[in-house]
């Protein structure tokens, strides 16, 4: 069963659901390794579409990202310590260099 804020953060969901899981090491050693591969593997579109998402998550909860975040993904795989913005910022941050650095290689 989805949630109110699963069905508005469908993006989202499924990077924390697939690359951001408790495997996520499975993509290498950092949560920034499966953002990567999430950027490398999936359709462009995807990608810009998850970055508009983090963007409007951010605006829609600001003050209140990390209560809404433990919402979206209760066993999210960040470091501790870490808030949920300077999280989802980080992540925002990698897909920007990896979509830059897919079309300076194009």
């Amino acid at each position: 069963m989805s949630t109110y804020l699963e069905s508005m953060q469908p993006q989202l969901t499924y990077l924390f659901g697939v690359y951001l899981s408790q495997d996520f090491d499975t993509f290498g050693p950092t949560v920034g390794d499966a953002v990567r591969a999430f950027a490398r593997d999936e359709r462009p579109a995807r990608v810009v579409a998850l970055r508009t998402e983090i963007a409007r998550f951010l605006g829609d909860h600001r003050g209140s990202e990390d209560a809404a975040l433990d919402v979206l993904d209760p066993d999210r795989a960040h470091p501790p310590g870490v808030s949920a913005h300077d999280y989802l910022t980080m992540i925002d941050d990698i897909l920007r260099v990896s979509i830059a650095q897919q079309h300076a290689a194009e």
